[in-house]
Parts: C-alpha cells; structure tokens; sequence
C-alpha cells in the first residue's frame, strides 16, 4: 500500500512500485500509511493487496531454536565457551517486508511453522529447559515452533510459558520454575527488566539463563538472542519515508513500554524520523515530537489488549484528522490499525 497526500505523493510511489495508486479517500480527509512490524498473516497479506506499505520482521523461530539449542547443550555440560553467542549476543538481523520480497517471505514462515507442529514431547531422562515468552501473539507461535524443533533436535524437553497477564503472571511463571529441580535453565523474554532484575539473578543463580527477544542486560543473564530492536525502529522510520516522502504526522502503537524491546523500537523509529544521529540510550518522552519534516504525535499503548489496541488506533483516526502514518511495533497492533484505518475509509490501494 503506497499511502499518498498529493499528487507529488503519488508520483513518488509509483516510482517505488511501477504501479499507479487510488485513494479511497474522497472527502478531503488525508489518507493514512500503515507500517507494520513482524509478521502477522494479516500484515503480510495487507501487503500483497496493497494496503499495508511494508513490515519490518524479526526472526522468531531462531529466537526460539537457538534459545532451547543453548539450553540443552549447557545442560549437558558442554563448555560455555563452546555454546554461548560471542559477546553474549547473538544478532538476528531485522528485514525490511515489502511487496517485492513478501510472497518469498511468507512461504518461509510457514515452512518454519511446519518444522514446530504438533504439541512439544516430555520423555522422561532427558533434560528439561522452559521457554518463556513476554506475553500471547502470533509472534510466539512461530518462536514456540523454533523451541518444538530445537527440542526434538537436541533431545531435552522443552516447557512454554504464555504470560496473558503481564508481569505478574510472567514472575509466577518463572517462581514455579524456579523451584523445579527437573528445569536446568530458563530463556527469558522480561516484561520489565527493571523492576524484575532481582528475580532474574535469582535464575542466574541457581539455573542457565538466557533471555531472548527483550533483553536484560542489567541481570546475571549469559546470553541475549534477540536483534537490534533500535536499528529495527530506524529501519521502520524508513519505510515511513518512504511511504510519505513529503513528510506529515505519525502515530506510534505499541503493547507496553518499560519493556527495553518496546521502548528502543520505538525510539528507532523517532530518530529516523528526526534525521537524529544513531543513540540506542537516548528516551524521548511520551509527548508531541517535532522535526522539519515528520511530527510524532505520541505512543499508544494497550498492554496486549487486542481490543484496546484496535481502539486506540480508531480514537487517533477519530482526534487527528491530520494523521498521515500508523505504525504498530508488536505483531498485532498493524492488524488492529489496519481494520481501523479500513473501517474509517482512510486508505490506499494499489492498483493491478
């Protein structure tokens, strides 16, 4: 979906797609550019029918093939040195989803999908790791698949966590875990890596840990499989000006922050936005944000609220006539802000 304000607009996304554009939009209103962020079968197909302008996409299956792959040999005593990511981080790189690339993409998701099928095997005399996820998402099926594979490849059982309620059901989780003798190590994604630093080094303590997705680098973890969540936020600010090269007023939808993934995939995007140099630390607070080109009016949270989430996008519609882009940074969120952006007739199609 190229998302346009003009015909100048217009010009410049043909020359992205060789495709000429209509705008649903006939009353003046300005239309509004979806950019997603991982790979939702909503998002992706939004962006084969033109609806959604790109995604930028993690590698979930190998957050949760390497995570359980680290675990198992550790427990088998093979020498850290041998098995833990050089520096204590293993980099997945984040890719940039647009139409030229999504079918292709697609078609490895669900092969990556099918390599996790089926519930994940418990045999007794062989040792047992638990993954735990920072809440429920589509986002995690696929990584539960990478664990399903990893498990039956290096012969442990693996346990899956899916925290529904937050933090606190995520330190339930992990104090249960904790107390099982049978559990050798934890890969976790925290919620909160603040406010759950000590829980965390009690893990460290007595059990490997890992996290993976959202770090904790403030913790005892030995290792962090993830990405570079804010040079994925700047490779998101991109696909924003590509979509809307004149510039104009973006709104940012995201699950929670606090979270560290969260927050610096957030304060990627900003930066970009704002022609800033690259500073992974830098926080912006939660208010309007000016550049020369692009006004950030704010971030939206829902707390993994679906619902919620689809509101928040439909009140943003509904206060900022002047709203031009929408970009959800959990997996579910370009969904919710695609339905409400359809719903309100604000969008753009592509022509074939």
């Amino acid at each position: 979906m190229k998302l346009l304000t003009s015909l100048v607009l217009v010009a410049g996304i043909v020359g992205l797609t060789g495709c000429p554009v209509k705008s649903d939009v006939e009353d003046g209103r300005q239309p509004i550019v979806v950019i997603g962020f991982d790979e939702h079968d909503t998002t992706l197909q939004g962006i084969i029918d033109g609806e959604v302008h790109g995604t930028v996409v993690q590698n979930p299956y190998m957050y949760g093939h390497q995570s359980v792959e680290i675990l198992a040999r550790l427990a088998r005593n093979e020498p850290a040195k041998d098995v833990l990511p050089e520096n204590g981080f293993q980099n997945h790189e984040a890719r940039q989803i647009r139409q030229d690339n999504v079918h292709k993409f697609w078609e490895e998701k669900k092969s990556q999908l099918a390599a996790g099928e089926g519930q994940s095997q418990i045999k007794k005399g062989r040792p047992t790791v638990a993954y735990i996820t920072n809440g429920v998402d589509p986002f995690w099926t696929i990584a539960a698949a990478g664990a399903k594979a990893a498990g039956n490849e290096f012969d442990v059982n693996v346990l899956l966590r899916f925290p529904a309620n937050g933090v606190g059901d995520q330190k339930q989780m992990i104090q249960d875990l904790l107390v099982q003798d049978d559990v050798t190590g934890l890969a976790i994604s925290p919620i909160n890596p603040e406010n759950q630093a000590e829980l965390l080094d009690q893990v460290g303590a007595t059990k490997h840990y890992i996290t993976h997705d959202s770090d904790a680098p403030k913790t005892n973890r030995l290792a962090y499989i993830g990405m570079e969540n804010y040079q994925a936020g700047r490779l998101a600010g991109e696909l924003i000006k590509e979509a809307m090269p004149d510039g104009g007023t973006v709104m940012i939808f995201v699950g929670r922050l606090g979270q560290l993934n969260a927050e610096q995939r957030r304060q990627g995007v900003i930066d970009e936005l704002l022609d800033r140099e690259f500073d992974p630390e830098r926080r912006d607070p939660n208010e309007k944000l000016k550049g020369d080109k692009y006004t950030i009016l704010g971030t939206r949270t829902d707390d993994f609220d679906q619902a919620k989430a689809k509101q928040n996008a439909q009140d943003a519609i509904a206060k900022y006539p002047e709203l031009g882009c929408m970009v959800g940074l959990f997996a579910y969120n370009p969904p919710q802000c695609l339905q409400a952006v359809q719903e309100a007739g604000r969008q753009v199609r592509t022509d074939e």
